[in-house]
């Protein structure tokens, strides 16, 4: 996987949305970009949110949280090159 599946992903996108005339259309993926957008603003507010509680937290939420940040870790590791 990694950037070239992405790369790929993205032209096989292009090419469905190729052939795909009007107005409905380019309003559908403007609506698409501003999901996409709103998500990963929604991801940041939430990551700096938890990195912020870190120092509030008992030992055992701690535990807790590094435990599901060593899954997350392990996913992306797992999709990522």
């Amino acid at each position: 996987m990694g950037l070239g599946s992405i790369v790929g992903a993205l032209e096989t996108i292009g090419a469905l949305l190729g052939g795909a005339q009007g107005i409905g259309t380019a309003l559908a993926l403007a609506g698409f970009l501003i999901l996409l957008i709103m998500g990963a603003g929604f991801l940041v507010w939430l990551t700096v949110k938890l990195i912020r509680q870190i120092p509030h937290m008992t030992p055992g939420e701690f535990l807790k949280f590094m435990l599901v940040l060593a899954i997350g870790l392990i996913a992306a590791g797992a999709v990522l090159p």
